[in-house]
């Protein structure tokens, strides 16, 4: 295997680990963590306090058709898709950001969007244009790891 090859298997693992950290916060706040393939969306129709976490949970993208996100947390009749990115060292991470900020517009205002990232590699320029779009966006939000687990004991509150 070459060593860019090489670079994109450890990418891909380290993103797993934040979305794996991810799932183990969503747990531990109260979240039921469900595979999409165990999904039973007739549940949104028969629980009102209905709280739950989806992995790979289909969305719209930005080009119009069906992808798959980190988490889809539906708490009671809000629903919020999830992307996780992690840049540990320099690359070509923040160059999706601009994918996911129009994917995120393909699914507001009927879903929020949420947008956590991790990792020291990340260029200061991409994450002030997409925190810049947060902050203009109504349902676009932008939050580190660490804010991420915080907001999401306020929501088990």
């Amino acid at each position: 295997m070459d060593e860019q090859g090489l670079g994109g298997d450890r990418a891909n693992a380290s993103g797993r680990r934040l979305e794996t950290e991810i799932a183990a916060h969503l747990e531990l706040n109260g979240f039921e963590l469900i595979a999409i393939s165990n999904w039973d969306e007739a549940r949104l129709y028969r629980e009102q306090d209905i709280k739950v976490a989806i992995r790979n949970a289909p969305y719209r993208t930005l080009y119009g058709h069906r992808g798959r996100i980190e988490f889809l947390l539906i708490i009671g009749e809000r629903q919020i898709l999830v992307e996780s990115k992690r840049q540990r060292v320099a690359g070509s991470v923040d160059e999706k950001l601009p994918y996911v900020y129009y994917s995120a517009l393909r699914n507001i205002p009927e879903r929020e969007f949420v947008f956590v990232y991790d990792g020291n590699g990340w260029k200061t320029e991409a994450l002030d244009w997409i925190r810049t779009q947060a902050s203009s966006t109504r349902g676009f939000s932008v939050m580190e790891a660490d804010e991420f687990v915080r907001w999401i004991e306020t929501l088990s509150e």
